[in-house]
């Protein structure tokens, strides 16, 4: 009998003890309530509610827990369909008008003032240069000139000037005449006075190597040869300073072309003398200067001058 009393005791502790831990755990809600929910789709609310019943587990020896059931009734009315709005046209797209930018004046800035830097100077070290071989320039032989040269120039120089006078008054006034004779006595007369009033001696060196002529003072003159249309300058020599004397007669007259003085050498028939060439016969000639040359070329009575060379 007291076992039977102690074995149940000892059980309802048990019982106790587990009923307590599921609390603990939260097996079961507090309230004991279940939450049931049924939608209802129908516009009907009497309609009955379909109810589920969900009870605990039985504990045995534990004081019965009464249930409460909760009825939800959820009713869903069908929505109205919105209302079509009428869309709004979206208005046009319009490209955007590319505006010119206004032309601005340049707006003048004052240069802003730069003080000079002050830098000193790097020193140099010095280069030392190699000096540059020079090449010896091999230089232009100075053209001599000689009486005979000098004379043909300055003949020609005034020749041409003569040529270009349009009129007779202007060939007076260039030569200097008091009147129209205007031919080979007016040209040397010029030249005689340009020349200070006196020929121009011939060079010593000339006179030594002629064959007849040595020991003489000669003077070289001029004489124009040709038509007064177109004169010709023959340079000759004769013993007279200026114009005074015999002015006609030599015996030696200078190719220019050849460059070279020609002596007459023609004997006198009755002596051992020279006679002379007289310059007269190129006068109012065409072609008296070349028929001289080709006499002094061909004809024995003429020999040239052969001047040696210093060095």
């Amino acid at each position: 009998m007291k076992n039977k009393v102690l074995r149940a005791l000892l059980l309802s502790l048990g019982l106790l003890l587990l009923a307590f831990a599921v609390v603990l755990m939260g097996g079961s809600p507090a309230d004991g309530a279940v939450v049931s929910s049924s939608p209802v789709y129908s516009q009907s609310v009497d309609a009955a509610a379909q109810l589920e019943t969900i009870s605990d587990s039985a504990v045995p020896l534990a004081a019965p827990v009464v249930p409460e059931t909760l009825v939800l009734t959820q009713v869903i009315e069908p929505e109205a369909a919105p209302a079509e709005q009428p869309v709004a046209p979206l208005p046009a797209q319009q490209e955007p008008v590319s505006e010119e930018p206004a032309a601005q004046e340049p707006v003048k800035e004052e240069p802003a003032k730069e003080e000079p830097v002050s830098e000193e100077p790097a020193p140099q070290e010095p280069v030392t240069e190699e000096p540059v071989k020079e090449e010896p320039v091999a230089e232009e032989p100075v053209a001599t000139t000689s009486a005979a040269t000098r004379l043909l120039d300055r003949a020609n120089t005034l020749l041409t000037q003569y040529y270009a006078c349009a009129n007779t008054a202007e060939k007076r006034a260039l030569l200097g005449a008091t009147n129209n004779s205007l031919g080979n006595d007016a040209i040397r007369t010029k030249l005689l006075a340009d020349l200070g009033g006196s020929w121009e001696q011939l060079e010593s060196e000339v006179v030594a190597a002629t064959e007849y002529q040595q020991g003489k003072t000669l003077y070289v003159q001029v004489y124009m040869s040709g038509l007064s249309s177109e004169f010709v300058p023959v340079v000759y020599t004769t013993q007279n300073s200026d114009r005074s004397g015999n002015q006609w007669s030599t015996n030696l007259v200078y190719d220019d072309e050849a460059a070279t003085w020609m002596e007459y050498t023609q004997k006198h028939p009755y002596n051992d003398s020279r006679v002379g060439f007289y310059m007269t016969t190129l006068g109012n000639n065409e072609d008296g200067w070349e028929e001289l040359q080709d006499a002094m070329e061909e004809s024995p009575v003429w020999q040239p001058v052969d001047v040696p060379v210093e060095g």
